[in-house]
């Protein structure tokens, strides 16, 4: 997430037009490569409860189907969107915007394959109850990717003045290296040793093939989730673009902050994921509730500090991305609406965190697919443009999108906890 308000916060000192191109490629590439990045989240919760039974050769084994059955997808997908690319302009966006987005997008697209190579470390590594080595390699990205940023948007060291597209060129390579730097890890670290013993252990190939498809259906699940999700705050940006450049880059500073302090609770749902699952593998299922209960808690609690800092601070954050006076008085405006979600999409990460460490997929999609695309979408549609509440319109239809999924996602712990029981 760093990497992506990295680019806009460099991006937005070169204009508000810029700053909504990034916005807007990133937001319509984001809405199909979670799909991708579904596949490298379902190899936490079944590697987690094959470490839970002490069974290192099938959680390697998941492991190991994960990495091709999220390479297969991730490229499958970025070579459908870079041959549709040309036709980028039929999402709505105003010429200007699009002369910027255009190019960034065509760099953003093939980083995500080394995005999802990285995903499947870190992935397998939490199932390991390891979270510590992928944070550092992150850090690490995010200190390259700004490094990146200053040499080739504004042409520093010689480097070509690339703009937005200089963003683009940044995260692909700053991607590349994160992949990089966790195959060394990987391949040279003693933490890993057992797990690469028991990755080489030979076993017949259709117990693998079983394994991949058992991968592809919790990761088919998983990505629907995140894309249905995604796709209701990416329609969003896409509306936005409809109203004007002014709005779009208000609501990309808004959401864009709103997306970071996101990542803590996401944290905290991937947490539960690793501590349901492997507490479930052990069979400690009491034990698996209370973590699970506890998460939610704790989402709570700092979802609560969360609405003060927007509500104190929301005329001064939005100075760290742009100065344009009429941008940052709106994106004021949406900050206040960004910290009344917030509770709402605490909520809702962390309990999708708990269902996914039950390895419960089914019935929390179709939940997510009634909030985000038939609750958060037409609202936001009609909120903004049929009774002219115009950006604060559509982050209405956020808030009762989030609300929808927070309530039925709590509904189906109750479910899955009393039935383990």
């Amino acid at each position: 997430m760093l990497v992506h308000t990295a680019d806009s916060i460099m991006v937005g000192t070169l204009g508000a037009v810029q700053l909504a191109g990034v916005s807007l490629a990133g937001s319509a590439a984001m809405i199909f490569m979670m799909f991708a990045v579904g596949m490298t989240v379902a190899i936490t919760p079944l590697a987690g409860e094959a470490v839970g039974r002490a069974d290192l050769v099938a959680a390697a084994r998941v492991g190991r189907a994960g990495v091709w059955t999220s390479t297969i997808v991730v490229s499958a997908i970025v070579a459908l969107l870079l041959g549709a690319s040309p036709w980028f302009h039929l999402l709505g966006a105003e010429s200007d915007v699009n002369a910027h987005a255009l190019p960034y997008l065509q760099w953003l697209l093939p980083s995500a394959i080394f995005r999802i190579w990285f995903g499947t470390f870190k992935q397998l590594a939490e199932a390991l109850s390891n979270t510590r080595v992928a944070m550092i390699i992150n850090i690490g990205t995010n200190v390259l990717n700004i490094a990146l940023n200053w040499v080739f948007i504004h042409g520093n060291l010689g480097a070509p003045a690339l703009g937005a597209e200089g963003a683009g060129l940044a995260t692909f390579l700053a991607r590349g290296c994160a992949a990089g730097a966790a195959w060394w890890v990987y391949r040279t670290s003693g933490f890993f040793r057992n797990l690469r013993t028991a990755m080489h252990t030979t076993e017949a190939r259709a117990e693998l093939r079983r394994t991949m498809a058992m991968v592809f259906r919790t990761g088919t699940g998983i990505g629907l989730q995140i894309v249905v999700e995604v796709l209701g705050f990416a329609s969003g940006a896409l509306m936005m673009g409809w109203i004007g450049a002014t709005a779009l880059a208000a609501h990309t500073i808004a959401l864009n902050m709103a997306s970071i302090t996101f990542m803590i609770a996401l944290g905290l749902g991937s947490a539960a994921t690793i501590l349901v699952s492997n507490l479930r593998g052990e069979g400690r299922f009491d034990q698996a509730a209370a973590a699970g209960r506890t998460a939610l808690t704790m989402v709570l609690l700092y979802e609560v500090m969360v609405v003060v800092v927007y509500a104190t601070l929301r005329w001064q954050l939005p100075h760290l991305y742009v100065q344009d006076p009429t941008v940052i008085d709106l994106a004021a405006t949406l900050l206040l609406w960004a910290g009344l979600f917030s509770l709402f999409d605490g909520v809702q990460v962390v309990s999708l965190g708990v269902l996914r460490g039950y390895n419960d997929i089914r019935i929390p999609t179709i939940l997510a697919t009634v909030a985000y695309l038939g609750v958060a979408i037409p609202v936001g549609y009609v909120a903004a443009f049929h009774f002219s509440m115009g950006a604060t319109g559509v982050w209405l239809g956020y808030l009762v999108g989030l609300s929808v999924a927070s309530v039925g996602y709590l509904w189906r712990i109750s479910v899955v906890t009393r039935r383990e029981r």
